[in-house]
């Protein structure tokens, strides 16, 4: 009889443990980072909606978001102001909360930077070595402060950025990546569809774009 009932419990725990593995679906919490790119920064100087706000969608669909941060990001932000945010742990005077314990307690963050930075007539090749001198560190800090999902895209051709410039970049970038076991997402094809923008005086993706570029990310990480 106590044989029975020591199986009986057991085949509980087990039906239990089977159904919890069946609906249970990880709690994400969304950090994004980087220019007006990740905020969604549009031809009307207005936020529209970003491809993080996409992937916040896309994560809810399957009851599965539970925190989304993306007021660290800024329109203007560059990999230097990007880089001092995470040393001096920058805080959001809105709901004090600090960078670098939302970076630690993050299971997805994006970054995307580089355009309002690198897009102008007179770039140089110093500001091109900083720039990757700073995402070098800030990759670095990424991985000190979160050991989960961490996705950076790569920059692309457009205007005053160069087809040859964008593909020495976007080499650089992937290879911090791969050393840092980052996931790069090359959107470079972006540029290949004149509906992904609003028009060819902005870099900025219109909400076509930002879908594409949140559908590259889902293939990225999950496919």
């Amino acid at each position: 009889m106590k044989k029975i009932i020591i199986l009986t419990i057991l085949g509980a725990v087990f039906l239990s443990f089977i159904i919890y593995q069946c609906f249970y679906h990880e709690r994400v919490q969304i950090v994004a980072l980087g220019d007006g790119i990740a905020t969604g920064e549009t031809y009307y100087d207005v936020t529209g909606y970003s491809f993080n706000d996409y992937l916040r969608d896309y994560f809810e669909e399957t009851k599965q978001i539970d925190e989304y941060i993306k007021e660290f990001a800024d329109k203007k932000e560059t990999s230097e102001t990007l880089k001092m945010k995470l040393l001096n742990n920058y805080v959001l005077e809105s709901t004090d909360t600090k960078i670098q314990q939302a970076l630690h307690e993050a299971s997805f963050i994006t970054i995307a930077t580089g355009t309002y930075e690198l897009n102008h007539p007179k770039l140089t090749t110093k500001e091109i070595n900083n720039y990757l001198k700073n995402m070098n560190k800030i990759i670095s800090l990424l991985r000190v402060y979160n050991d989960k999902t961490i996705v950076l895209l790569s920059l692309y051709p457009f205007r005053y950025l160069e087809k040859e410039e964008v593909k020495e970049i976007n080499e650089s970038l992937k290879n911090l990546c791969t050393e840092k076991n980052i996931y790069f997402v090359d959107i470079t094809n972006i540029v290949n569809n004149n509906a992904y923008f609003f028009n060819k005086d902005t870099p900025y993706p219109n909400y076509k774009g930002h879908r594409y570029i949140k559908d590259e990310i889902v293939k990225a990480v999950f496919d």
